[in-house]
């Protein structure tokens, strides 16, 4: 009987992890894709400008916002506020060949260590408009997110422990003494 409680605790811990950690995944792919938003909408306003909104230049190696980088026919980048290392950001050639075969590419991207981006391509004329946006804040969050549901697992085998030991504790005060 006893064994069976620890199996059914043991279960119902099972399942709260296994929510958790569907939870985790949502809340971590919602944060990955919504943060496409900001360069999809650059993308779809219309090739950027000198007149827009956009700063003149973003520095990606510290800019958190949104980037754009116009690639020629030839694939080299001819126009754009995205720069990595002081020249116009270089995305990989097959994010411009899938965008211009398929109609657009979504990726994330890594230059360099510890510089990940949101990018998505869009067919421009002959080249390829490419927009961004950092990753890291989205990254933050999901950490931030995975320690919660660290501390809930924690909270969740600690309940569950004191479930079992308070369950062996009054069976073993119900369970007659043997007579001297």
């Amino acid at each position: 009987m006893w064994f069976r409680r620890i199996i059914v605790a043991v279960a119902a811990y099972a399942l709260f992890a296994g929510g958790l950690a569907t939870l985790y995944f949502v809340e971590q792919q919602s944060g990955r894709n919504a943060v496409e938003d900001a360069p999809r909408a650059l993308l779809s306003a219309g090739a950027p400008t000198a007149a827009s909104q956009q700063p003149r230049r973003v520095d990606l190696a510290s800019g958190l916002g949104t980037f754009w980088v116009r690639y020629d026919a030839h694939d080299a980048p001819a126009a754009g506020n995205g720069y990595l290392g002081g020249a116009l950001a270089q995305v990989p050639r097959g994010v411009l060949d899938t965008a211009k075969a398929t109609g657009e590419d979504a990726v994330s991207w890594e230059p360099q260590e510890g510089l990940r981006f949101a990018i998505v391509a869009k067919p421009d004329g002959s080249g390829v408009l490419v927009a961004g946006q950092s990753l890291q804040r989205t990254e933050e969050r999901a950490t931030r997110t995975l320690l919660y549901i660290a501390l809930a697992l924690i909270a969740g085998a600690v309940v569950v422990a004191a479930a079992v030991a308070a369950d062996a504790l009054l069976t073993a005060a119900r369970r007659p003494r043997p007579a001297p």
